[in-house]
């Protein structure tokens, strides 16, 4: 298993946090606060977020490179339509799960 983690400084990270989990809502089963977001995308692989007035914290888990890179890609994609009105910076630092 791997684990990916980014802090992303926005002062909009509760906006983006409830954006995605509407957006991903659609598929998914699963519930959110204005705070906090657990998503599963699948049985193996699964996006936590939480928000706090200046940045939100977004931690992916999967179970290989492939599928962390392609999860990190399709979180940055969706992160960054909804935040068009900013550069934000998403730097993710992957770490292997015993």
């Amino acid at each position: 298993m791997i684990r990916t983690r980014s802090v992303i400084k926005t002062l909009h990270a509760g906006k983006y946090l409830v954006q995605l989990s509407k957006h991903w809502q659609h598929k998914f089963s699963f519930s959110y606060t204005e705070t906090e977001a657990h998503i599963p995308f699948s049985d193996a692989i699964r996006l936590d977020m939480s928000a706090n007035p200046a940045e939100l914290a977004v931690q992916l888990e999967a179970p290989n490179e492939e599928d962390i890179a392609r999860m990190e890609t399709v979180f940055a994609n969706h992160l960054e339509r909804f935040a068009f009105r900013e550069k934000l910076i998403i730097d993710w630092q992957r770490e292997t799960l015993p």
